[in-house]
């Protein structure tokens, strides 16, 4: 789990900014601005934008826009246009003039060589903080290079603006010579391009820090542009600051970069739209030129997770609130605020396959999940009816059968505890199907052990693996077909040495007559969620579903993005209100009929009143019924189906195993009415 804290401080990109941000000079939070500009927040936008950049009125003329090269849309050829919104938050601001503050004087002293840009916005920065601030300018007038690039009407009135509430002593006209002129707990040099740098030089130790300490170099001094030159200067206020409360020079360098690039074809583009004029936007054009903007974040995880969706929390947060749960900081130790949110993972995988760095936020909640039960602080609620459950599989309707009996199967059929529990016919169909093309195949009816380990609980995890393990090494390793794809799934992560494939890849490769119960219907095909670890098997699926005579339209997510149809973690009882949510999302991403391959996604679905059939289903033979019509089991049916399947499948292969129906209990029969069913089957509660 400490591997995972240091994967996220190394790897995550929650945090890194937008392209548009990391070449910006002043590092402006362009996602707050944008998202104030998009509501119509003028006031709200001017002032981040005027906190940000010290001068906005000069700022805003004079930016070269690097943002707009670096913007997404810049290769469609429609930049969201920054300054313009710039200007517009000034222009319809209320109210421009900088906020003034009763604070008391500090007792430093801070020089400032030059009125430049640069000079005036650390300058500025401190007086606004109360340092008593002192402008050296060998010239009679401030603004330095500001007189050759702008009208003088345009940028006095900012400069004066933006001095009205603070106390700065400007002395024109006077030309520092030597710093030992200069008395101050502080110097900041910006004398502009050419200017005295005083045989000082930066010395790497932090931003702007010369080998002299005390005295910082920065702006057009250094070579920088007039962009570059106030926000050096805005830094250097920072870091004098910091040098003034602690000592130190080494203020850290400015660094907005990102190691974030999201790509344009995934992202919704809308093209300028048109204006009324040439200048100033209007609210509305603003409004809608701001709506353009896509506020780029690497946030894939929220996006297409539905627990960190649903929630809202990124992984970072997802860590923080995990880790004082499991190691709770109250004496009581009683403070576990994520215990239901740990259980509520899917474990569908999502989050690592969407991540740019492959960042396994699931994993990691099931190895909290595992601590959780160590601490036995897990509640047992969430769990017990699916271990249960899986004891009853692994136990009263286990089988092993081998009709051949030779003890060395080529084959080894293992459908998997929940498809005998929603069609036990479609077990006996395929396995019927798989012997008459393979007479060497041998059955096991069991579970993977998948409920354990989504438990947490790990030994009886294991102990399930290595059961399965002992049946296929006395069996001589025959390659396992699976029908579930959470089994295949589970025993290729805990048993890697069992080879196997999907009963669908295999039906596909012998090329059988398959009933045509589509007709030339359109339908999607769901994937499970495990079924991106298995291409093959998702093409062999829509292989096997055009044969059956249907017409496939693609989901909106599918593939590699195959979504958790609500049931994996089996989350139902953990968090009945989030699987309900989860399912009702997938059944609303198509109005199509959906063909599964995963016993539980139909399921699931059908309960929800969405069409939705088994692949097995359309390709086996006809029987009454329509496609889409099968009733889905309920808890106890489903163990009853179980037995069922267990029984028909001795009768069939092994009639002398066959257990005899005479000597069954047939005492009174419980009468439970429907409704009552209903509601016991939505809590898990079974009658038997």
């Amino acid at each position: 789990m400490s591997d995972f804290r240091a994967q996220l401080a190394r790897t995550c990109m929650q945090d890194d900014p937008p392209p548009c941000a990391s070449v910006c000079p002043f590092g402006l939070d362009i996602r707050a601005f944008i998202g104030h500009m998009k509501r119509g927040a003028f006031s709200a936008a001017f002032r981040l934008y005027r906190d940000t950049v010290a001068f906005p009125g000069i700022v805003s003329r004079l930016c070269t826009q690097p943002c707009q090269a670096a913007c997404v849309f810049s290769a469609r050829g429609g930049a969201v246009a920054l300054r313009d919104l710039e200007a517009a938050a000034i222009a319809h601001a209320p109210n421009i003039k900088p906020n003034s503050y009763n604070l008391p004087r500090r007792p430093n002293k801070i020089a400032v060589i030059g009125a430049g840009p640069g000079a005036l916005a650390c300058a500025l920065r401190l007086a606004s903080k109360k340092y008593e601030v002192v402008i050296f300018e060998k010239e009679e007038r401030v603004g330095g290079s500001l007189w050759s690039l702008l009208p003088e009407e345009v940028f006095m009135p900012e400069l004066e603006r933006q001095f009205m509430y603070e106390k700065v002593d400007f002395r024109l006209g006077q030309r520092v010579t030597d710093l030992a002129q200069v008395q101050a707990d502080a110097v900041y040099v910006s004398t502009g391009a050419g200017g005295d740098c005083f045989g000082l030089e930066l010395s790497g130790r932090g931003a702007c820090a010369s080998r002299r300490d005390g005295v910082f170099l920065g702006g057009e001094l250094a070579g920088r542009t007039v962009m570059e030159a106030i926000a050096d200067g805005l830094l250097a206020a920072k870091a004098i600051e910091r040098y003034l409360k602690v000592g130190g020079m080494n203020e850290p360098f400015r660094d907005f970069s990102t190691r974030f690039h999201p790509d344009p074809a995934l992202l919704p583009y809308t093209p300028p739209a048109r204006r009324a004029g040439e200048d100033i936007l209007t609210r509305e054009e603003a409004a809608a030129e701001a709506g353009r903007c896509q506020q780029c974040q690497c946030d894939a995880c929220v996006k297409y997770c539905d627990l960190m969706r649903s929630y809202h929390k990124y992984p970072k947060r997802v860590e923080e609130e995990v880790q004082t749960t499991i190691e709770p900081v109250s004496l009581s130790r009683k403070a576990r605020l994520a215990t239901r949110f740990i259980a509520t993972c899917n474990h569908c995988g999502l989050c690592k396959e969407v991540c740019p760095v492959s960042l396994d936020t699931g994993t990691y909640l099931l190895d909290s999940h595992r601590r959780m039960v160590e601490e036995e602080a897990m509640p047992w609620a969430y769990h017990e009816f699916w271990l249960r459950d899986m004891e009853f599989s692994n136990g009263e309707a286990s089988l092993l059968l081998d009709p051949d009996g030779n003890g060395n199967p080529k084959y080894l059929f293992f459908p998997g505890c929940r498809l005998g529990g929603s069609d036990p016919r479609l077990v006996l169909d395929s396995f019927r199907t798989l012997l008459e093309h393979e007479p060497e195949s041998a059955l096991y009816l069991g579970c993977c052990g998948a409920p354990a380990e989504w438990a947490g609980e790990e030994k009886l995890h294991s102990e399930t693996v290595e059961e399965f393990a002992r049946v296929w090494e006395d069996l001589g390793r025959p390659t396992v077909v699976f029908a579930c794809l959470n089994c295949r799934q589970e025993l290729a992560r805990h048993l890697p040495r069992a080879e196997g494939m999907s009963l669908y890849e295999l039906l596909d490769s012998w090329d059988l007559p398959v009933f045509r119960s589509g007709a030339g219907q359109t339908a999607a095909v769901f994937d499970p969620c495990p079924s991106r670890d298995f291409p093959e098997t998702q093409r062999a699926v829509r292989s096997l579903a055009r044969k059956a005579g249907f017409h496939l339209d693609a989901l909106p997510l599918e593939g590699e993005y195959a979504q958790c149809c609500g049931w994996g973690g089996q989350v139902e009882i953990a968090n009945p209100k989030y699987a309900q949510g989860v399912a009702q999302n997938r059944i609303e991403a198509s109005p199509l009929p959906y063909l599964v391959y995963c016993a539980n996604c139909r399921d699931v679905f059908a309960r929800r009143g969405k069409a939705a059939a088994h692949l097995l289903r359309a390709i086996f033979p006809e029987r009454e019924g329509g496609l889409w019509d099968d009733p889905v089991p309920t808890a106890t049916q489903s163990r009853d189906s179980r037995r069922w399947l267990k029984r028909q499948l001795l009768l069939r292969y092994k009639p002398e195993e066959a257990p005899s129906m005479e000597n069954a209990h047939t005492g009174a029969p419980l009468l439970i009415s429907p409704e009552l069913l209903k509601k016991m089957d939505q809590h898990s509660i079974g009658s038997t």
